[in-house]
């Protein structure tokens, strides 16, 4: 298959790539929940609406999310993928994309696919009204905030830009700070398949702070409810049995082990170490350092 956006692909490279780490305890209770599972009523609101609530206390319990209270239109999604589609299809008619060197490759396909004319990167001119931002906090490029959000957050608040937080990595991290009172965040995803060993059950969930009825909006109508319950259900009691720090708080040692065998720096989200200098280019994203993943390393995948 081509790559067309000329990022190197590291899926199978030791150190490649970002995974859930398979580890035991969770894809133990990960199985037992799919055994147990009994059919639901498409119908019924409140294995949903349990889910929306439990995912809200799970994050807030380990960050920080000033503002996060704004966001009260909830919708579950198929990852964090769904909604990415749905924000490139409202605004790729009529705006140009900015991204961070080393995002998420989806967003990097986007660019080419989408945007060819119509694209910069964050880092290469200042942010204009008629621009659209994505990007992820943590950063998937170094597992930390980018440098300044809130600063650019506060440029899109005064330029009109509209901007998706994309919070995917959040589940790997711990402490954070992130300020959600800027009028210009549109939309908060995240998702479970970073910190649990689910990628393939797409368990996703997107805050936005009023209502927009696009087709991921309609289909988690009440009444309506044309999603995967069992995704529901599985990813409302892995957090229920699972704290949103069990992740980080078993791996950190680990991590730092990793890091200081390789001479790399230790970043926020546990699975990463981030090599600033040069070390690795191999692992190379197309920013300024390059992130190595030690999750299929722990659990003997690679």
């Amino acid at each position: 298959m081509t790559n067309i956006t000329g990022m190197p692909d590291l899926k199978d490279k030791k150190y490649g790539g970002a995974y859930s780490v398979y580890d035991t305890d969770t894809v133990t209770y990960r199985d037992i929940l799919i055994d147990n599972f009994t059919s639901y009523d498409k119908n019924d609101e409140t294995l949903k609406q349990n889910f929306f609530l439990k995912y809200k206390e799970w994050i807030t319990a380990t960050h920080t999310l000033e503002g996060f209270d704004d966001f009260k239109e909830t919708c579950f999604t198929n990852g964090t993928t769904e909604s990415f589609a749905n924000f490139y299809i409202r605004f790729r008619n009529n705006k140009r994309l900015r991204l961070a060197k080393g995002e998420y490759f989806y967003h990097q396909m986007m660019k080419v696919n989408y945007y060819t004319d119509n694209f910069a990167w964050l880092e290469e001119d200042e942010l204009k009204e008629g621009d659209v931002l994505l990007i992820s906090a943590p950063f998937a490029d170094t597992g930390s905030l980018y440098p300044n959000l809130d600063d650019i957050l506060t440029q899109c608040d005064d330029k009109n830009i509209p901007v998706m937080l994309d919070l995917a990595y959040i589940n790997i991290a711990n402490n954070l700070k992130i300020n959600l009172n800027h009028s210009c965040i549109e939309y908060v995803v995240s998702s479970l398949s970073k910190v649990f060993p689910v990628e393939h059950h797409r368990i996703g969930i997107r805050w936005q702070r009023k209502k927009y009825e696009d087709q991921t909006y309609v289909i988690n109508e009440p009444g309506y409810n044309y999603i995967n319950m069992l995704s529901v259900y599985i990813g409302l009691e892995m957090m229920k049995f699972f704290p949103g720090d069990y992740i980080f708080k078993k791996y950190r040692t680990k991590q730092k082990d990793m890091c200081q065998k390789l001479n790399l720096e230790i970043s926020d989200c546990v699975y990463f170490g981030i090599d600033y200098n040069d070390k690795y280019p191999d692992y190379n994203r197309g920013g300024t350092s390059n992130r190595l993943c030690f999750s299929r390393i722990w659990d003997g995948r690679m």
